[in-house]
């Protein structure tokens, strides 16, 4: 029942990796060898995305649904520390089936986790529902920041978490993202050396005890269902860093990118368990900066990118 899996893509793609076109010509056959040992009993499945950072397949069981997520390039580390941190707390999340990151079974890490639905807080039309789900994700969040992490960054799939400090954790985040590279051809070295020194090297944003984080709070990132109201199903697709400053979670949903309902209503579910103080709000900015910096990168729009150093300078202006 897994052949239909199988997806020869054209070797000259150059939006897909080698790895990712490996992986998906022998995609039926990998399941098979993945979920067969685990004794589930799906009547289909389905490819529900492909790419070369992630591929999930939707399997159908008689009463629910699994997803088997798949990382072609890079790992699952990251994803399979926060599910098990929340899964500790009963925060709503997958829950983790089974994993593997030592690549003995398959040649690619892996995941199986429970299935909490399609629907997502971005395709939710519903203004006052949407307020409400930004409130319950800016609650979770709060305890999601009360479990201590057991250090920076992410860790490797043999469990090391390397990055030293919180500044060598953002440091590697920055280049994962490709600001590192591209920023002093497009801010110029002045502006960059500017928001380095108000962003990755400020005192300010020292961060002594690392707490789980979700890394890329966004609403495409929540699954939700719809009743009478409307519930929080699982925070998902987590990122690096998921050791780190809370604030960071909270900067990333609070970034310019984001809708106002949501940053608003996400901040105000946050507070909820106790009003932040100036040097929150100091740091949130800082925080927000870098992020709303990367997030221009990563849309790439030639005229944003043509007026990024401006309103980097405006805005490190009004840091001081």
């Amino acid at each position: 029942m897994w052949a239909h899996l199988n997806q020869n893509l054209h070797p000259d793609d150059p939006a897909s990796s080698e790895a990712l076109r490996r992986i998906l010509a022998r995609l039926g056959d990998y399941v098979a060898a993945i979920v067969e040992p685990v004794k589930v009993r799906p009547t289909s499945a389905t490819l529900v995305c492909a790419t070369n950072q992630r591929i999930e397949v939707r399997m159908t069981m008689a009463t629910n649904h699994l997803l088997l997520v798949i990382a072609p390039d890079g790992n699952l580390a990251h994803e399979v520390f926060f599910l098990r941190m929340l899964a500790t707390r009963d925060l709503p999340a997958p829950r983790l089936i089974t994993y593997d990151l030592s690549c003995a079974t398959v040649p690619f890490t892996y995941a199986l986790e429970t299935y909490p639905g399609s629907l997502t807080l971005a395709a939710l039309n519903d203004t006052a529902l949407a307020r409400v789900a930004g409130r319950r994700i800016g609650r979770v969040l709060r305890r999601v920041h009360r479990i201590e992490a057991p250090g920076f960054g992410a860790p490797t799939p043999a469990g090391r978490w390397t990055a030293r400090t919180w500044r060598d954790a953002l440091a590697r985040w920055l280049d994962e993202q490709g600001v590192a590279a591209r920023a002093e051809t497009v801010l110029g070295s002045d502006v960059t050396a500017a928001l380095y020194a108000a962003t990755l090297d400020h005192p300010a944003l020292a961060c002594a005890q690392p707490r789980v984080l979700h890394g890329a709070i966004e609403p495409s990132r929540a699954i939700v269902t719809i009743g009478e109201s409307v519930q929080l199903e699982g925070l998902v697709r987590p990122e690096a860093p998921v050791g780190g400053d809370p604030l960071f979670d909270l900067a990333y949903a609070l970034s310019s990118c984001q809708s106002p309902v949501f940053r608003q209503s996400v901040l105000e579910g946050y507070e909820m368990g106790g009003a932040l103080t100036a040097e929150h709000h100091a740091r949130l900015d800082r925080l927000r900066l870098l992020i709303d910096v990367v997030h221009a990168f990563e849309l790439a729009d030639p005229v944003v990118l043509a007026g990024l150093p401006v309103a980097v300078m405006a805005r490190l202006e009004a840091l001081l």
